[in-house]
């Protein structure tokens, strides 16, 4: 209510005239009226009727200036300093000059309401030079509490843009990182292509037709933002299926995710990702295979996702580590220190990748 740039309810010239600036223009008014020795020797009752009675009168003379300050102040704000200056100046000489007349008017016209002014308020050139010295300081203190909450205002617009910059910036890395996990899937998928290609025609066959039935859905995914628990684990068994083709029964799968998780939303692809790097260094190179193992779980605020093998272990992890490093930069873009990704050691042997970010649901699904 006490913003002067927005209009009161009422007629557009209410603007400016804030309740804080009312309030303060009358506490003055009675702040003056104490030093009136005329109240000092009567009684206190009588005393302060005719002190509210005369700084009554006094804010209602005042008004005009107010409102001349308050209607410059808002007609100018574009202007440069100097001009805005001289022209506040101007409405405070008006206002000056109206003060007395409406206190004169106020002692001829309306005395049987208000009751006889006393004295002091007989004489005009006080009037004019006491509300020119006082309109002159209050509209100091206004035009410099204005230059400060425009300044504010104009830091707060820098920081909003700051943050929308940054915002678009985030949005435009998360996009290429996205888009960098297409090829890395693909590249590698096709390695596998090539190398069954060569040794079981046949089952290279099958392997191409599970890889393009896999990509169609796994390209276009990549394209969201986030996607549901449950969607990324159905697209984690197609990738798995396409690498069953080519070990067998050499590649074992477990899946433990509570059904009140299904609608996690998470980033899309990154289970397929820590699957897929699970396979191709920890169960791939061992002759025996191995078991991939994916888990989720809830702690707290905060949703944790395993992908877990019993293969080499570390000791047979090398490679540039672009779906790792993928995974860990598109976490920082979307959730800052809220979202993780850690590799341990199994307990028996393998590696444990585990994911943490903030715990999050998707809408229900329609009915079908």
């Amino acid at each position: 209510m006490n913003d002067s740039e927005h209009a009161r309810a009422g007629s557009p010239w209410m603007r400016g005239i804030t309740p804080a600036r009312l309030g303060l223009v009358y506490a003055v008014c009675m702040v003056l009226m104490l030093g009136n020795p005329d109240f000092h020797s009567q009684p206190l009752a009588k005393a302060a009727g005719g002190m509210l009675r005369n700084g009554s009168a006094f804010f209602l003379a005042a008004l005009p200036m107010l409102v001349f300050v308050a209607r410059t102040e808002l007609a100018t704000a574009d202007f440069a300093t100097g001009r805005r200056v001289a022209l506040l100046a101007l409405a405070v000489l008006a206002g000056a000059i109206l003060f007395p007349a409406i206190r004169l008017g106020l002692r001829f016209g309306a005395e049987p309401v208000i009751g006889a002014p006393s004295g002091y308020w007989q004489n005009p050139v006080a009037h004019f030079f006491r509300s020119l010295a006082l309109g002159g300081l209050l509209t100091s203190i206004l035009f410099y509490a204005a230059r400060e909450r425009a300044v504010q205002r104009e830091l707060q617009r820098t920081r909003l843009a700051r943050v929308e910059i940054d915002r678009q910036m985030a949005e435009a890395r998360l996009q290429l990182l996205q888009a960098q996990i297409e090829p890395h899937f693909l590249f590698n998928s096709l390695a596998s292509v090539k190398v069954l290609q060569d040794k079981d025609p046949r089952k290279g066959r099958e392997l191409l037709r599970n890889l393009g039935d896999y990509l169609r859905v796994a390209v276009s995914r990549a394209r969201l933002r986030e996607a549901r628990l449950d969607d990324e684990l159905a697209l984690a068994r197609s990738f798995l299926g396409i690498f069953e083709v080519r070990m067998g029964a050499r590649l074992r799968v477990r899946v433990d995710v509570p059904a009140e998780l299904a609608p996690a939303l998470l980033p899309p692809l990154m289970i397929g990702t820590l699957v897929e790097n699970a396979i191709k260094h920890g169960i791939a190179p061992r002759a025996s295979g191995g078991t991939v193992s994916i888990r989720a779980f809830r702690e707290g605020d905060s949703l944790g996702v395993e992908v877990a093998d019993d293969g080499l272990g570390f000791r047979a992890r090398s490679g540039t580590g672009v779906g790792l490093a993928n995974i860990r930069a598109r976490l920082e873009t979307l959730f800052g220190g809220a979202g993780s990704l850690e590799l341990a050691a199994g307990a028996d042997a393998g590696v444990v990748a585990s994911i943490r970010l903030p715990l999050r649901f998707a809408p229900q699904r329609a009915a079908a």
